[in-house]
């Protein structure tokens, strides 16, 4: 008797494991996220602060945002979630069709970047740039439920780009019952292959400007991820120029995520941020390429 109410108990525990395990996205709170900011030696600065520099992105710096202060900066809430989604390739001007202001209870931004931009002065020293940054941002929603609504927001997003959700691969897009993620890797070689063949890189050839030889060996990375579990959502965006996306590793080993540099490279999503560029940045090169051409003759 006592064997099978061992057995009855073990059958128990395994069931509720098997229930408790089945979530495919960890669970994240501000706690968390503040204290994988600190583990990587980034200090809380005021949102009001104008004044940090270069230096302190260095070490990396983080910011609290509460639902007060977002209403009483409305347009700087729409600018920061269109740059977040913005990491995605396409520019979104109404940002609130996939996350209202009302929807966010507090936010939490983190940015650390090692970089040498400054040393760039003329095209020619492209290929010398040297970039490491992460940007990370945490939202606390007011509802769990909203979980549905911000994926489809995210995938009509991607949908406009010419991206569809259901070509990407079951480690790139999920969403389940309250929860889901959006993420995806692109080396820099399959995006700069996209822009050497796009419009835009003809435009600016046109131009007198080498596009294909300022960024011949260039190499890196840009990987992007949103992890969303009830009320707790997570954005982090690594990008490596000549160097390797270390900080976002990092940073998702502290947050004790899947790292989206791991994945392979999606080179339909690179043309398609290519096919973006050349809508709006190729467009009005396109006059310029024109005027010049005339000037020849």
């Amino acid at each position: 008797m006592k064997a099978k109410k061992i057995m009855a108990v073990l059958l128990a525990v395994s069931v509720i494991g098997s229930v408790a395990g089945c979530a495919k996205v960890k669970k994240i709170s501000e706690e968390d996220f503040i204290s994988a900011c600190e583990s990587m030696g980034a200090e809380e600065v005021d949102p009001e602060d104008d004044d940090t520099d270069t230096d302190a992105l260095e070490d990396g710096v983080y910011m609290i945002m509460d639902h007060d202060y977002l209403e009483e900066h409305e347009d700087d809430f729409t600018s920061a979630l269109s740059s977040s989604v913005g990491m995605y390739g396409v520019d979104v001007p109404d940002a609130d069709a996939i996350l209202e202001i009302d929807d966010v209870e507090e936010i939490v931004v983190f940015a650390k970047m090692d970089e040498n931009i400054d040393d760039i002065n003329d095209p020619e020293d492209i290929s010398d740039l040297d970039v490491d940054a992460v940007v990370g941002m945490h939202i606390t929603l007011t509802d769990a439920d909203k979980v549905e609504d911000i994926m489809n927001g995210l995938s009509d997003t991607l949908d406009e780009m010419g991206v569809n959700v259901e070509d990407l691969s079951s480690d790139e897009y999920y969403v389940g019952k309250n929860e889901g993620y959006l993420r995806f890797n692109i080396a820099a070689e399959d995006l700069i292959a996209s822009f050497v063949d796009s419009d835009t890189a003809a435009y600016l050839a046109l131009l007198d400007a080498d596009v294909e030889e300022y960024l011949d060996g260039m190499t890196g990375d840009i990987a992007v991820a949103t992890y969303i579990n009830g009320e707790d959502m997570v954005i982090v965006f690594g990008a490596a120029v000549n160097n390797t996306v270390e900080y976002l590793d990092e940073f998702c080993g502290y947050l004790k995520i899947d790292t989206p540099s791991k994945l392979d490279s999606n080179t339909t999503i690179a043309q398609a941020i290519c096919d973006y560029i050349d809508d709006t940045i190729g467009q009005m090169l396109s006059g310029f390429a024109a005027m010049a051409q005339s000037y020849d003759y």
